[in-house]
């Protein structure tokens, strides 16, 4: 029994993004966190800047920043990594 070729499926070039369902839900709740994150570093900066006061006790607000990039990092790198994997295989 000889199997037929799959036939060639043609390149969607139209520049479109698809995402999955998985990507989706990961977007969703990790935008609001990334959102908050950079808020956070603006609002540091800014404050640091124009407040003596504030620059004198920015390491809480550095640690509240380093301890949220923690998930931040952490789902870039879930929202990227179905993407990319799949497309590994998929290279002619």
């Amino acid at each position: 029994m000889a199997t037929e070729p799959e036939p060639h499926k043609k390149k969607d070039n139209s520049g479109k993004v698809t995402l999955s369902g998985r990507e989706l839900i990961v977007l969703v709740i990790f935008a609001p966190v990334v959102f908050t994150w950079l808020f956070l570093a603006a609002r540091i900066i800014i404050s640091a800047t124009t407040s003596s006061s504030t620059l004198d006790s920015i390491e809480g607000l550095l640690t509240a920043l380093a301890v949220l990039t923690i998930p931040v990092s952490a789902g870039i790198g879930k929202l990227f990594e179905g993407s990319w994997s799949s497309q590994d295989g998929k290279e002619d």
